[in-house]
C-alpha cells in the first residue's frame, strides 16, 4: 500500500511539472507588436493589412471576435488596436443603444438619445428619388458619427409580401428592383461618411408572426426573382459592408445557420466580401452557424445573458450566446470548425473595420445632431413621399384667399405619429403634428378648429367607451359642419403597427371608418389623410371622399410636409411603392398567411404585388406606381437609341419625352416595365426595370433616358439554376403606374 501511494505521489508531481508546459503550448504568449507592423501602415492594401493582423492574432482572440461584447458592441482586441464596432439601431434615424426596443422605447430608458426622425422607409420609397434617399443615408451617418457610434442597422429591403406585415413601414415596398435601388442609395450615403450600414434582413423576413420559429417554404426561382435581388444590388452595386441575417427559417434552416443563403448565394454567387451579422438573439448552434457563414453573433456579454433569462425572450423563441469564445474553441478542438473557417469569419470583420476607416480614424462624439440641414432632408423626404390618391373637382390645393375656416380632426391629427413601433422608432427632439403644421401654415387669416373624433383604439381606455365615442364623434361633426373644409387624419400608431407582431386586419382601428363617414356627411369638402405604414381598407367611405392623401409615417417633419402639400406650396409627386388592395383577401399571399403549425408556404411564388394584380386581372384599390399631381404630364417619342453587344452581354438605351402640360411646376416619376410574351416559362405580364424622377416647369419638355442590360430581360431558370434569356421580341412599356402604360416599343433580342 505504501509503495502504491509513493508511486501515485511521484506521478502527480510529474503531471504538475509538465502541466504549465502543456498550457503554454496551447496558448503561447503573443509576440510583442512592433511599431512598424504592416497592418498599421495605412498605405498598404487592405487585404495585406488583414492578413498581417490574422497572423498576429491568437486563436483565442479570433474566437472572441465572433460574438459581441455587449448589446450593441463587437469585441475589441486592445493588444492589436482592433476597436469595438459600436452600433445603433435604425434605419429611420439613430436610436438609443442601451438595450432592446422594449427598454429604449420605455420612459425608463437609461440612455435617452434624441435625433432626427426621418420618414418611414415606405414614405421614402414613395419619393422614387434615389438622390434624396442617398442624402438621407448621409445625414443619418453624420448623426451616427456625432454620437460616437460606428454602425447603423439599416436599410431594410425586405419585400412587402402581405399587407399585414408589422414592419411594412420599414421597407421600400413590393418591388425588388425599386427596393434594391433605394437600398443602394441609402448604403452609398452611409458608407460615404465612413459609417457601416447593415442591409437587412437576409432573407425573406416578411411576417412577424412567430418569427423565431416560423419555417418558410420558398422555391428557388421565387427567392432569386423576388426576395434576393435587393440584397444582390446592395452587394454588387453598393459594395455593402455588412448584411444582417433574418430570424426565421427558410426551407427548414434558420437564416443564421443557412449555408445555402449565407455561403452559396451571398458570399459565392453575389461575391459578398463584408461580414454577416446575426439579428439580435437569432443563433441556435455553434458549429453549424459558424460553418454556414455567420461571422458575428449579436448581442453578447452580460446583456445577452440577461436577455436570454427574460421570460419574454424565452416565450418568443430567441436564442443566442452560441458563438462565445469557449464554445467556438471547443468545436475547433473537436474538429467541427476549422481554423481556416475562423480566419475567414474574422478576416471579414477586420476588412470592414479597415475599409471603413474605423481603425485608423475612430469616430469622436461631437453631439451635433438634428441640425437644420438634417431636418431639411427629413422634410424633403416626407414632402416628396406624400401620395395624392384622389382629388375630385380639384378640392386640393387649398386656396388661402377663399378658405376662412378648417376643422382638423382625427386620432392622428392632434399628435405626431412619426413611425411604427419596435427597433426603428426614433425619439426626436421635436415632432410636428398635422394640426401644428396646418396651424402654422394657415397663419392668423384662417380659423383652425380641432377635434379628436375618436380615440386611437387601445391607446387611452377613457376614449374607448361607448359614451366617450359618442361625445368625441359629436364634437368632430359639429366642428366639421362649421368649417369651410374638414381634414380627417386617420391610421395607426407604434403600438398597433410594429415589429414583433403583424397587424390584425387591414381595416382601420375601431371607430375611424365611422368618423370619416360622419365628417363627410357633415361637410362635403372633406379631405382624408392616411397616416400609417400598411395598406388599409377604404371601401366603406372612398366613393364619398372628395380628396385622399397617404402621408405614411412622416417622421418629425410630417405635419409641416403635409401642410405644404395641402396648401400647394409643394406639388404632390409621391408614387405608391406598393399596391393597395381593396381587401385583404385580394392579396396573393392571403391564403397562406400566417401559415399553420409554424410552417408557411410562399405558394404565390413570383406573383407578388402588381405582378399578381396585373397578370391575374385583379383590380387593386390603387395600383403600384400610382400618384396624382396638381399638374398633368404627357409622354411621347419612346425610342430605342442605341444597342451595344460585348459577347453575351448587351446594353439597350431608350429615351422618352415628358412634357408638363399643366400650370404648376411638378415632378413626374417615369416608370419602365418589360413584358416577355414568348418565354419558355410562366412570367408576369410585366416587371419594373427602370425609373426616373424628372422635375418640369409648366410647359417644359425633357428627354428621359434609360439604359437596360441583359438582366432586365432574364428570369431565373429552376432547371439550369441560372439566369436565362429566351431570344425573341420583348416589349418595353413606359408609363405613370403599372396600370397606366402610356407608350410601348418592341425590342428584338436574338441571342
Amino acid at each position: 500500500m505504501l509503495r502504491a501511494f509513493r508511486s501515485l505521489f511521484v506521478l502527480l508531481l510529474s503531471f504538475a511539472a509538465i502541466q504549465p508546459t502543456f498550457l503554454s503550448a496551447q496558448t503561447p504568449e503573443p509576440a510583442a507588436v512592433p511599431a512598424n507592423a504592416p497592418y498599421k501602415d495605412t498605405a498598404l492594401p487592405v487585404e495585406k493589412r488583414v492578413q498581417d493582423l490574422l497572423k498576429r492574432m491568437t486563436l483565442e482572440e479570433k474566437a472572441t471576435m465572433l460574438s459581441g461584447s455587449g448589446w450593441m458592441e463587437s469585441a475589441p482586441i486592445p493588444r492589436l488596436g482592433i476597436p469595438s464596432i459600436k452600433m445603433a439601431d435604425g434605419p429611420m434615424g439613430v436610436r438609443s443603444w442601451a438595450g432592446s426596443s422594449a427598454i429604449t422605447n420605455s420612459s425608463t430608458n437609461p440612455v435617452r438619445v434624441e435625433t432626427t426622425s426621418f420618414p418611414s422607409g415606405v414614405a421614402m420609397a414613395s419619393t422614387w428619388d434615389t438622390a434624396l434617399v442617398q442624402r438621407e443615408g448621409q445625414a443619418i451617418a453624420q448623426e451616427v458619427k456625432a454620437l460616437g457610434r460606428d454602425m447603423i442597422l439599416g436599410p431594410t429591403v425586405n419585400i412587402n409580401r402581405v399587407p399585414l406585415w408589422g414592419r411594412n413601414f420599414e421597407g421600400y415596398g413590393e418591388d425588388p428592383y425599386l427596393s434594391g435601388q433605394l437600398g443602394v442609395a441609402y448604403i452609398r450615403g452611409v458608407q460615404g461618411e465612413g459609417v457601416i450600414p447593415s442591409v437587412k434582413h437576409f432573407d425573406a423576413n416578411n411576417e412577424e408572426f412567430e418569427r423565431h420559429r416560423l419555417d418558410e417554404k420558398i422555391d428557388e426561382r421565387t427567392l432569386h426573382e423576388i426576395y434576393l435581388p435587393a440584397f444582390k444590388a446592395a452587394v454588387q452595386q453598393a459594395g455593402v459592408w455588412t448584411v444582417m441575417s433574418a430570424y426565421e427559417k427558410v426551407n427548414g434552416e434558420y437564416c443564421a445557420e443557412n449555408p445555402y443563403l449565407l455561403t452559396d448565394v451571398l458570399k459565392k454567387e453575389f461575391g459578398f466580401k463584408g461580414f454577416v451579422i446575426s439579428d439580435w438573439g437569432s443563433t441556435y448552434s455553434t458549429a453549424p452557424t459558424v460553418n454556414a457563414g455567420m461571422d458575428l453573433e449579436m448581442p453578447g456579454g452580460p446583456p445577452a445573458k440577461a436577455m436570454l433569462k427574460s421570460p419574454r425572450t424565452i416565450m418568443s423563441g430567441n436564442s443566442g450566446l452560441w458563438l462565445e469564445a469557449d464554445k467556438v474553441l471547443a468545436d475547433v478542438k473537436a474538429r467541427k470548425i476549422t481554423e481556416a473557417t475562423i480566419d475567414d469569419n474574422v478576416g471579414r470583420i477586420l476588412r470592414v473595420i479597415l475599409v471603413s476607416g474605423l481603425m485608423d480614424h475612430p469616430h469622436t462624439a461631437t453631439g451635433e445632431v438634428d441640425t437644420s440641414a438634417q431636418q431639411q432632408v427629413a422634410r424633403e423626404g416626407e414632402t416628396e413621399g406624400i401620395v395624392l390618391l384622389k382629388n375630385q373637382n380639384n378640392l386640393l390645393p387649398l386656396d388661402s384667399s377663399k378658405i376662412h375656416s378648417i376643422a382638423v380632426i382625427g386620432p392622428n391629427a392632434l399628435v405626431a405619429r412619426t413611425g411604427g413601433g419596435g427597433s426603428s422608432l426614433v425619439r426626436p427632439k421635436y415632432a410636428i403634428s398635422p394640426l401644428q403644421g396646418i396651424q402654422k401654415r394657415a397663419g392668423t387669416g384662417i380659423e383652425i378648429a380641432s377635434a379628436l373624433g375618436v380615440g386611437m383604439e387601445g391607446e387611452d381606455p377613457a376614449h374607448d367607451t361607448p359614451e366617450a365615442r359618442t361625445t368625441d364623434l359629436k364634437a368632430a361633426t359639429e366642428a366639421a359642419a362649421k368649417a369651410d373644409v374638414a381634414i380627417v387624419v386617420v391610421g395607426r400608431y407604434n403600438k398597433n403597427e410594429s415589429e414583433g407582431f403583424d397587424v390584425k386586419t387591414m381595416d382601420l382601428p375601431a371607430g375611424q371608418d365611422d368618423l370619416i363617414a360622419a365628417v363627410e356627411k357633415a361637410n362635403p369638402h372633406t379631405i382624408v389623410v392616411l397616416n400609417t405604414g400598411d395598406p388599409v381598407t377604404m371601401t366603406k367611405w372612398l366613393d364619398t371622399t372628395p380628396a385622399l392623401l397617404d402621408m405614411w409615417y412622416g417622421g418629425q417633419e410630417g405635419g409641416s410636409a403635409l401642410a405644404s402639400i395641402l396648401f400647394g406650396d409643394a406639388n404632390p409627386s409621391g408614387k405608391l411603392p406598393v399596391s393597395l388592395p381593396k381587401k385583404f383577401e385580394d392579396s396573393p399571399a392571403a391564403k397562406n398567411h400566417p401559415g399553420q403549425n409554424l410552417h408557411t408556404e410562399y405558394a404565390e411564388g413570383i406573383y407578388v404585388g402588381y405582378r399578381y394584380y396585373d397578370t391575374k386581372n385583379v383590380a387593386p384599390q390603387f395600383p403600384f406606381g400610382f400618384g396624382l399631381s396638381y399638374t398633368t404630364f404627357e409622354y411621347s417619342d419612346l425610342k430605342l437609341n442605341r444597342l451595344e453587344f460585348a459577347g453575351k452581354n448587351g446594353r439597350w438605351e431608350f429615351s422618352v419625352k415628358v412634357r408638363n402640360t399643366g400650370k404648376r411646376a411638378g415632378a413626374e416619376v417615369v416608370q419602365l416595365y418589360v413584358h416577355d410574351g414568348h418565354a419558355k416559362i410562366d412570367r408576369p405580364t410585366h416587371e419594373l426595370k427602370a425609373f426616373s424622377r424628372v422635375d418640369l416647369k409648366p410647359g417644359e419638355t425633357k428627354t428621359v433616358e434609360f439604359s437596360l442590360d441583359r438582366s432586365a430581360f432574364e428570369y431565373w431558370s429552376p432547371q439550369t439554376k441560372q439566369w436565362t434569356l429566351d431570344p425573341g421580341t420583348f416589349e418595353v412599356q413606359v408609363g405613370a403606374s403599372s396600370r397606366d402604360i402610356r407608350l410601348k416599343a418592341p425590342v428584338e433580342i436574338t441571342h
